[in-house]
């Protein structure tokens, strides 16, 4: 294998899903074809999620790209270094509409052939050097392979953690009845809460905020703490659960449910959703941040002015999560949301973990 840097060729769909993902290839080029920008200027006037990451993409690539020359931007752009230990690569821009239509290539009747394309020629043209497609849509990776690409990759950086597996679910579930698991138990009750003090060694290996279902259709639980000896375990039942409700987002199931009990507790600053696509980790949390940020503006704003003034900070330094939000609440984007009010949302005390099924 030759020494030289790896050359990524980027999909529309990457950007997408991490407008920043061209800063994440560390030492190696990135290129990122005509067609890409085409595609991300049309998405980004929608009406729909989609287009917030494909203004931020837009936004990110002339940041980096706005004091180089057409020749340039053509050859490659430094991207930024964060140290002298860990150099960084290059960014350019491809323009695919410049080839020609030759025996052997896709049609260029598609975007997705273009963009194939695009990569067939770079590995031509930069051989020996590696060129390596990175897509998230299968079928495209398919074709591509289909084309004569040597090298096409899923987009996986942004998976911070590779043995997701071991994590723990976030939940516990007993077999058959949870009460038969348990030969003593004292309770007290305050309001409408209810909290039981159980044995340790129901559940020695636990953990704060740490869901609890068995087989039954009544039992639901959450650890609320413990010492040497016991558990505190609050009694949520599944009918409560499946009564969460967020803006007319109800659960689907006892874990749908859980998660939206975890999103709701004012008590816990981050909660962390895996899970396949479809499960509903979106729709469940969307619309809770949403609410959240509404909230804090509608109850802050009793006493003090909380959406003003751009020159308090740069919209381009908001984290994609405040950015969303700035969106769905339709603020104007010459107004900003007040530093302490991100601080309030960014500050984590503690953490709930649940996977979503």
């Amino acid at each position: 294998m030759n020494d030289e840097k790896i050359i990524y060729v980027l999909d529309t769909n990457i950007l997408l899903h991490e407008p920043f993902a061209f800063l994440s290839f560390k030492e190696h080029d990135v290129v990122v074809p005509m067609t890409v920008l085409e595609e991300l200027d049309s998405i980004k006037d929608r009406r729909k999620d989609v287009s917030r990451d494909a203004r931020v993409a837009i936004r990110a690539l002339e940041d980096t790209l706005v004091d180089a020359t057409p020749e340039e931007v053509l050859a490659g752009v430094k991207l930024p270094q964060n140290d002298e230990e860990h150099p960084s690569g290059r960014l350019s821009i491809f323009n695919d509409y410049t080839l020609e239509q030759k025996a052997g290539c896709l049609s260029f009747n598609e975007n997705d052939n273009r963009i194939i394309n695009a990569a067939l020629h770079l590995q031509k043209k930069k051989a020996p050097n590696k060129v390596v497609l990175v897509t998230k849509d299968i079928n495209m990776r398919l074709k591509a392979k289909g084309a004569g690409l040597a090298y096409v990759e899923d987009y996986r950086t942004d998976q911070l953690i590779d043995d997701i597996k071991f994590l723990t679910k976030g939940y516990h579930k007993f077999e058959g009845d949870f009460w038969q698991h348990v030969n003593e138990c004292e309770s007290e009750t305050e309001g409408r809460n209810t909290t039981h003090y159980i044995k340790r060694d129901v559940l020695p290996n636990t953990y704060m905020n740490e869901y609890l279902i068995d087989d039954s259709d009544n039992f639901a639980g959450k650890v609320t703490g413990w010492d040497d000896e016991k558990l505190a375990i609050m009694d949520l039942s599944r009918d409560r659960l499946m009564a969460k409700q967020a803006w007319g987002i109800h659960p689907k199931n006892i874990y749908q449910g859980m998660a939206l009990d975890a999103l709701l507790d004012p008590s816990i600053d981050l909660v962390i959703l895996t899970g396949p696509a479809g499960c509903g980790k979106t729709g469940v949390n969307r619309r809770k941040t949403v609410k959240y940020v509404k909230t804090m503006i509608s109850s802050r704003n009793e006493r003090h002015q909380y959406v003003y003034n751009p020159n308090i900070i740069s919209i381009k330094n908001l984290p994609l999560s405040i950015t969303s939000t700035i969106d769905e609440l339709n603020i104007h984007r010459e107004y900003l949301i007040h530093e302490s009010i991100l601080d309030s949302i960014e500050k984590v005390k503690e953490f709930t973990y649940l996977e979503a099924v």
